[in-house]
C-alpha cells in the first residue's frame, strides 16, 4: 500500500472519489523529472563538481586565496586566486600530463602586470596539476583556472607628451563578521585565461553545449573614501562609461603588435614609427634556432621554421615587373598593416552596473561584427563585396536593483547582492556541432609557417613535392563572411537573476565566443580567452615596448607605442592627429568600486530553481535582500544586520510614467573610416548615429545588407506606456513600488555602428 495514499488515511479529509471506486489516488515519490539537487542538498550547486561547475572562487577560503594584507596604495605581486573546483569533461587521466614553457611571455604578460619585464620571464603551464608550492605562482597555471591582480608598469613616456598620470589598480583586504574575508576594489580587479592558443593549455570548453552562468557576490560602495593623489588615476576617471564593470569575457586586449616595426601610418604620414628600429627583432625561441636567411630589399632576415618576428616582416608585392630579390624601384606595393579591430569584434562582453550605487541598473555590453553583401545584383561566389563594421550594443534594466526599497532607508546603507548571469542558447548543440554550426570552425584555418613569414620557396621545393610532407603549420583565426552567415546559430536569452528572482530577460542576444588573435602564438601568449572579475579589461593602456632589440638582460629599456592607444588618449597628446583602431580600451576598460567576494562560472546556464536554491544557502551569511521576505534589511551595525519580515510591503500607485532616455549611455568618440572597399565608396553621411529606444523587445541592430549609404538604428518595437506594472520605469514618479515586480525586459540604450569594408574574392 502506499505510504502517501490520498484516500486511505487515519483521519477525516477531503478525499478523490472515481467512478468506480476500486482504485485509490497516491503520492509516491518520482526521481525523474525534477532537480533533486535543489530539493535535497545543503550545497550550491555543482559545488564539488568540476564538470558543471569549473570555475569556483572564493576570497574567503584558504584553499582559493592566500589571505594576503592587501592595501591601497601598494601592489603584492604575489596575489593570485586559484579555483577550488576544475573541468575534466572528457575524463581525461591528468597525470599523464607533462609541462611545457613560453619563455615569450614577458612580450605581452608586461602590458597587465603578470610579469616586469619583457624578456628572460618563463611560463610553465600543464593541463595537469603541479606541486602545492606553485598553486598560488602566478607564472605556474595548471588544471585550476587562476586569476592574479592587474596592476601597470608603465614607464615616464618619453616619445609623446600628453599622458602624465598613473593609472592606479589597487585592492584592500576587508573581514566582516559574517562574510569573513572579502575584498574592497579601488581600480583594481582580477584576470586570467584559460587557454594558451597555439600551446597544449586548454583547461575550460571552447564553447558549451546549452550557455552559461556567471555568478558573483559584490557589495556596490556608496562613498569612494580613497582618493588617488595627485598624478594619479584609475580607468574610470578615463572612462567613467565604463566604470561598474565587475564581470568581462573575451580577449583582454587587440594584437599590439598589429603593424610594421617601420615606416608610417596611413592616418599620419608625417609621424615615423617610434618602433623603427625593432624591424628584425626576433621572439626568444629564435635564438634557440638556425634556419635559412633571405634578402629582402637589401636586409638579411633569418626564417626558421619556428623562429617569429616579434613585429611582422613587411612583404613586397610586384606589379607588373620581375625583380630580384624584391629590390625594384617601382611597381613595388608593400602589404598593409592589420587591424586591430578584427581581434575585438565579436570577442568581447561585459555586465555592469550603471547609476546610483544605492539602486543602480544592469547593463550588459557586447562588441560585435556585423556587415552584409552590397553589390548590384545577386551575390556571386567570387568578387563579392561586403561592408563590414562593428556594433556596440548595451542593454540595461529599466529599474534599479533596490527598487522594492526605494524611499526607506535602506538604500543609506551598503548591500550584497548576488547576480546570476544566465546565457542560453535556443538549441542544445553536441561537440561537432559546437565547431562547425556558428563557431570557431568557420573562421579556423592552417597555413604554412613558411608562407606567413615571406619564404614560399620551400612550398615548392622538395620533399613536399615528392613525397606529400608539409613544412610546420600553423593555426590562423580570421573573422570572414562565413561567420556573418552563420550567426543565426549564435542566438541565445539572455537572463539576469539578482538576489535569486529573474530580474530582466534579453531575447536574441548573439553569444560570445572567446577566440585567438589573427596573429602568431608568440605574440598574445595569455591575451585570448580571459575573464575578469570586479572589473573589465585595460586593453593597451599599459602596452609597452622595446626601445632597441634586446641583447641580455641587463639595461633594458622600454617606451610606449602611441598606435595601442585609442583615440580618445591620442586626442589629447602631441600625437593628435594620429587615429587608431583600437576598441577594447575605450569601450571595456573600467572596474566596479565596492566589495567582491565569490564568483562562480558554471559551464551550463542554470535554472531558475537552481539559481534560487545558491540564494537560499547564501543570503543569511551575506545579509542579502530576500525578494520572497517582502521587506527591506535594517543595519544594526557595520556587519550585521536583522530582516523583518512582517513589514508592509510597499505598495504602488494606480500608474507609473515612463521617461524614455534620450542620450546615449556609452558614446566612444571615434568615428572609423571605412578601409579596403573595393566598390564602394564612403562619403560622410555615412556616419552612423547612436539611436536610443524604449520598449518591450530591444531589437538587434543589423549592419547594412543591401548599401552602405543607409545609416542604420535600432527600431522600436511594442513600445508601450504602462498602467500598473512598473516593468518599464526609467525615471518612475513615485517613490515605492510592489515587492514582487515582474521581470523587466530591457531596452538597448546604446547602439553605435561602424563600417569598414573588405573584400572576398
Amino acid at each position: 500500500m502506499s505510504y502517501q495514499n490520498i484516500n486511505q488515511y487515519n483521519y477525516r479529509k477531503w478525499y478523490l472519489k472515481p467512478v468506480n471506486e476500486i482504485t485509490d489516488l497516491s503520492l509516491a515519490s518520482d526521481e525523474r523529472d525534477y532537480n533533486q539537487e535543489v530539493v535535497f542538498s545543503p550545497y550550491l550547486i555543482a559545488e564539488t563538481y568540476g564538470n558543471k561547475l569549473p570555475v569556483s572562487l572564493d576570497l574567503n577560503d584558504p584553499q582559493s586565496n592566500q589571505m594576503l594584507d592587501l592595501e591601497y596604495g601598494t601592489y603584492n605581486s604575489g596575489n593570485t586566486v586559484v579555483s577550488l573546483n576544475y573541468y575534466n569533461g572528457k575524463d581525461l587521466d591528468l597525470d599523464c600530463f607533462t609541462a611545457g614553457t613560453v619563455c615569450d611571455i614577458g612580450l605581452t604578460g608586461i602590458d597587465n602586470g603578470l610579469v616586469d619585464q619583457m624578456t628572460g620571464k618563463t611560463l610553465h603551464y600543464t593541463n595537469g596539476f603541479f606541486n602545492d608550492q606553485h598553486k598560488f605562482d602566478r607564472l605556474h597555471f595548471d588544471r585550476r583556472m587562476k586569476f592574479f591582480q592587474v596592476t601597470g608598469n608603465t614607464r615616464a613616456n618619453d616619445q609623446f607628451s600628453g599622458i602624465t598620470a598613473e593609472t592606479l589598480y589597487e585592492l584592500y583586504s576587508v573581514t566582516g563578521t559574517t562574510v569573513g574575508r572579502y575584498e574592497q576594489l579601488y581600480g583594481g580587479f582580477y584576470q586570467g585565461f584559460y587557454k594558451l592558443f597555439g600551446y597544449d593549455y586548454d583547461i575550460l570548453p571552447e564553447r558549451m553545449n546549452w550557455g552559461w552562468t556567471a555568478e558573483i557576490l559584490l557589495k556596490p560602495r556608496l562613498v569612494n573614501e580613497y582618493i588617488p593623489g595627485s598624478g594619479y588615476t584609475t580607468l574610470n576617471q578615463y572612462y567613467p562609461n565604463n566604470s561598474g564593470i565587475f564581470f568581462y569575457m573575451g580577449t583582454r586586449a587587440e594584437n599590439k603588435f598589429y603593424h610594421f616595426a617601420s615606416g608610417h601610418p596611413k592616418s599620419d604620414s608625417g609621424y615615423t614609427r617610434v618602433t623603427d628600429s625593432l624591424t628584425l627583432c626576433e621572439t626568444c625561441l629564435c635564438g634557440l634556432l638556425t634556419g635559412n636567411t633571405v634578402e629582402l630589399c637589401n636586409q638579411t632576415i633569418t626564417l626558421n621554421d619556428n623562429c617569429v618576428t616579434i613585429y611582422p616582416v613587411q612583404g613586397i608585392t610586384e606589379s607588373g615587373l620581375t625583380c630580384s630579390n624584391c629590390c625594384c624601384e617601382h611597381d613595388l606595393v608593400p602589404d598593409e598593416d592589420a587591424d586591430p579591430k578584427f581581434d575585438s569584434m565579436s570577442n568581447a562582453l561585459a555586465v555592469k552596473f550603471k547609476g546610483d550605487p544605492s539602486n543602480p541598473q544592469i547593463c550588459v555590453r557586447t562588441l560585435q561584427m556585423t556587415g552584409g553583401c552590397v553589390t548590384t545584383g545577386a551575390c556571386e561566389t567570387s568578387g563579392i563585396t561586403y561592408v563590414t563594421g562593428y556594433t556596440i550594443n548595451e542593454y540595461c534594466s529599466e529599474k534599479g536593483i533596490n527598487d522594492a526599497c526605494s524611499g526607506t532607508t535602506y538604500l543609506n546603507q551598503e548591500h550584497w547582492v548576488q547576480v546570476d548571469v544566465v546565457w542560453k542558447r535556443y538549441a542544445w548543440y553536441d561537440e561537432c556541432d559546437l565547431d562547425y554550426l556558428g563557431g570557431l570552425g568557420q573562421i579556423t584555418s592552417l597555413s604554412y609557417s613558411n608562407s606567413l613569414e615571406a619564404d614560399p620557396r620551400p612550398l615548392i621545393e622538395p620533399p613536399i613535392t615528392h613525397d606529400n610532407l608539409s613544412t610546420p603549420t600553423k593555426e590562423i583565426v580570421q573573422l570572414n563572411e562565413d561567420w556573418l552567415l552563420t550567426k543565426k546559430y549564435r542566438r541565445g536569452q539572455l537572463i539576469i537573476f539578482v538576489n535569486g528572482k529573474r530580474f530582466f530577460v534579453v531575447d536574441d542576444v548573439e553569444e560570445i565566443i572567446p577566440r585567438a588573435l589573427n596573429t602568431e602564438k608568440e605574440r598574445q601568449v595569455g591575451v585570448p580567452f580571459n575573464i575578469s572579475w570586479g572589473g573589465g579589461t585595460q586593453g593597451l593602456h599599459e602596452n609597452l615596448t622595446f626601445t632597441g632589440c634586446p641583447t641580455s638582460l641587463t639595461g633594458l629599456t622600454y617606451q610606449q607605442d602611441p598606435e595601442c592607444f585609442p583615440n580618445n588618449i591620442l586626442s589629447g597628446t602631441s600625437l593628435s592627429a594620429l587615429t587608431t583602431s583600437i576598441l577594447l580600451e575605450q569601450n571595456f576598460g573600467g572596474t566596479f568600486e565596492g566589495g567582491i567576494s565569490q564568483f562562480r562560472f558554471y559551464v551550463e546556464p542554470l535554472s531558475a530553481p537552481e539559481v534560487k536554491h545558491n540564494f537560499k544557502l547564501l543570503k543569511d551569511t551575506f545579509s542579502m535582500y530576500n525578494p520572497d521576505c517582502g521587506s527591506c534589511a535594517i543595519l544594526l551595525d557595520d556587519f550585521e544586520y536583522e530582516v523583518y519580515c512582517n513589514i508592509p510591503s510597499p505598495t504602488p500607485t494606480s500608474t507609473v510614467t515612463s521617461t524614455p532616455e534620450t542620450t546615449p549611455t556609452n558614446t566612444p568618440t571615434n568615428t572609423e573610416t571605412p578601409t579596403n572597399t573595393p566598390t564602394n565608396t564612403e562619403t560622410p553621411t555615412n556616419t552612423p548615429t547612436p539611436t536610443v529606444t524604449t520598449g518591450l523587445t530591444p531589437t538587434a541592430t543589423e549592419t547594412p545588407t543591401q548599401t552602405p549609404s543607409t545609416t542604420p538604428s535600432v527600431t522600436p518595437t511594442n513600445t508601450m506606456t504602462p498602467s500598473i506594472t512598473p516593468s518599464s520605469t526609467v525615471t518612475p514618479t513615485v517613490t515605492k513600488t510592489p515587492t514582487n515586480t515582474p521581470s523587466v525586459t530591457p531596452t538597448r540604450q546604446t547602439t553605435q555602428t561602424v563600417f569598414m569594408g573588405f573584400s572576398i574574392l
